[in-house]
């Protein structure tokens, strides 16, 4: 089975739990296609017994008869389209929803592979084809197939002879439809990808505008921009090439096939084999039957498009977690003794990040983790979040093997501020509510205070519930980061994590930090990840790593003195601070 095939079929899967709506669906749409198949039958009546047997009264009766079908019709038409629309809504809705909850199963290493761009296109543009597949192509394809079907029924029961020289050309014009639907939908395919890369462009040029106008590097951005334009422009006239080729090639064949009839059944005619109604009727239903052919054509190119968009659904929804809950893992309630890595190996893309790292974190101890960018640092933080597991080694919490703890219970445990502090768009109160969404109006305030944020909160427009804009957009970057401390004191998890949180600050909100993790009480680890010495100085060990291993762990006072690492990472900004003096090694 292919995986075109494949697609389709998983598809369909999701419309079984609404097949009552789609069967009645299809009752509607065979009452329409009956219908349709009726008035040509009709035209023959009128012809051969009210025109030229001058049967006024027949046809009163059957004029009247084409407005009650017709009427008839329109309700199928409205209930066809208001139960499939049912059923298609709700399988998107449930499609989006699966879609949108499996990313938060995804691990960071997803996230790092696959440019956010792409996973919204494929979160908004493919999935809005989708919903055009369910709630218009299957039933138009299905409706053709229904008329296509009974014409060719009733073809053969007015001439079975003119009926086989009509179908000799329907096996091309089949043909030319796969043909063209292959084509299709590999340009599609290859359309969408590159309609992602252009929605990437757009995403980081508008969130990166400041640097891009600050360097005066728009022109660069631009020239990608035109680039990968270009070339969707040009996709998008090789897909419209071979759409606007196929129903001409459609028609011709189409044409020919009439041209035959009208020889032949003419002949008939003449030859008394055939009545003038029943030629009209003969064309009449070949006509219906052409009319489902050139629809196929157009149908046959949407479905092909709309696959392959559920094909780049399905590639997200088929990824599956590297790092996720064993069988039988137990929740845990709080640290009691710490939290202790044991020869832990981890790499990545190739690279060896951290190797044979072995380190003890205990309840009540304030450590620094300092080094040069690439060292290890970060690496860390993930690994003990189990956004990835180690390759060698194990992380124990209290003794026991995190990968035997449920991650949202071991998560729940470990409250972190980010050096890109992450403000989500809202008001401050519903940000700070992320660290407890059940916490009281008391409760944000108390953290905001403990974060030194509640003096500036106050100021704002609405205090607590001032809209911040998309990411923050109306705050400074030390009011945000003090939000995302106010958010992560509010968790009151045992383990604190402050990666960075520092960085590109001011001095006034970096005391502000520094202030808030002094105060910090003994009933928690915290973990500072620092790049500078200022943020270390006054916690109880710190921990010196290189090339992802250990090269140095005391005390701030005890590295100064005795480790040559440490003092070079750190020594023009001692020569800078006058109350420290860089020791002779």
């Amino acid at each position: 089975m292919t995986v075109k095939s494949k697609s389709l079929f998983r598809l369909l899967r999701y419309l079984k739990p609404y097949g009552l709506f789609v069967f009645g669906a299809f009752i509607m749409a065979a009452a329409g296609a009956g219908v349709n198949l009726a008035l040509p039958y009709l035209v023959k009546v009128i012809i051969d017994q009210a025109l030229i047997g001058k049967n006024i009264q027949l046809l009163f009766l059957i004029s009247f008869s084409i407005i009650f079908f017709f009427f008839i019709k329109g309700i199928a038409s409205y209930m066809q389209n208001y139960w499939v629309s049912i059923a298609g809504f709700r399988v998107i809705t449930r499609l989006r929803s699966e879609l949108y909850q499996h990313l938060y199963s995804l691990s960071a290493s997803f996230f790092q592979e696959n440019p956010p761009g792409d996973i919204i296109s494929r979160m908004t543009n493919d999935v809005t084809n989708i919903q055009n597949l369910f709630s218009q192509t299957f039933m138009n394809i299905s409706m053709d197939l229904l008329v296509l079907a009974g014409s060719l029924g009733v073809l053969f029961f007015i001439n079975w002879k003119l009926s086989l020289l009509s179908i000799v050309l329907f096996p091309l014009i089949g043909m030319n439809i796969d043909y063209l639907g292959k084509k299709i939908r590999g340009v599609s395919h290859l359309l969408q990808s590159k309609t992602a890369v252009l929605t990437q462009l757009i995403e980081r040029t508008v969130s990166g505008m400041k640097i891009i106008q600050s360097y005066v590097s728009g022109h660069y951005e631009v020239e990608k921009f035109e680039k990968e334009n270009e070339l969707n422009f040009y996709l998008a006239m090789k897909q419209a090439r071979t759409k606007a080729l196929s129903t001409p090639l459609v028609e011709l064949f189409s044409s020919i096939g009439v041209t035959a009839v009208i020889w032949y059944g003419g002949r008939e005619v003449i030859a008394g084999q055939l009545t003038p109604g029943g030629l009209i009727a003969f064309l009449g239903y070949l006509a219906t039957a052409a009319a489902p052919l050139a629809h196929f054509s157009d149908g046959f190119q949407i479905l092909q498009q709309n696959l392959a968009s559920a094909e780049r659904i399905f590639e997200i929804l088929d990824t599956p977690s590297i790092v996720h809950d064993k069988i039988g893992a137990l929740p845990v309630e709080g640290v009691k003794d710490g939290i202790e890595l044991d020869h832990v190996y981890f790499s990545y893309g190739g690279e060896n990040i951290l190797k044979d790292f072995s380190l003890r974190l205990p309840m009540g101890d304030k450590m620094g983790i300092v080094g040069p960018s690439g060292a290890g640092k970060t690496t860390l933080i993930n690994l003990l979040l189990r956004f990835y597991d180690p390759d060698r080694g194990s992380i124990a919490l209290d003794g026991v093997d995190i990968r035997d703890i449920q991650m949202a219970s071991l998560r729940k445990q470990i409250g972190v501020v980010l050096q890109d502090s992450l403000v989500l768009g809202g008001t401050v109160r519903e940000n700070i509510l992320y660290g407890d969404l059940n916490a009281t109006t008391e409760s944000i305030i108390l953290a905001s205070k403990r974060a030194h944020a509640h003096e500036f909160i106050i100021n704002l427009e609405n205090g607590y519930d001032t809209d911040l804009g998309d990411r923050g957009s109306r705050l400074s970057g030390g009011q945000k980061q003090r939000i995302a401390i106010a958010r992560a004191l509010l968790k009151n998890s045992p383990v604190l994590i402050f990666d960075e949180a520092t960085s590109n600050l001011d001095p006034e909100s970096e005391e502000y930090i520094l202030d808030t993790i002094r105060n910090i009480g003994r009933e928690k680890i915290v973990v500072v990840i620092a790049h500078s010495l200022q943020m270390v100085k006054d916690l109880d060990r710190v921990v010196l790593i290189t090339d992802g291993e250990i090269h140095g762990i005391g005390s701030p006072q005890d590295l100064l003195k005795n480790n040559k690492y440490y003092c070079q990472l750190f020594g023009q900004e001692m020569q800078g601070n006058h109350s420290e003096k860089i020791p002779s090694l």
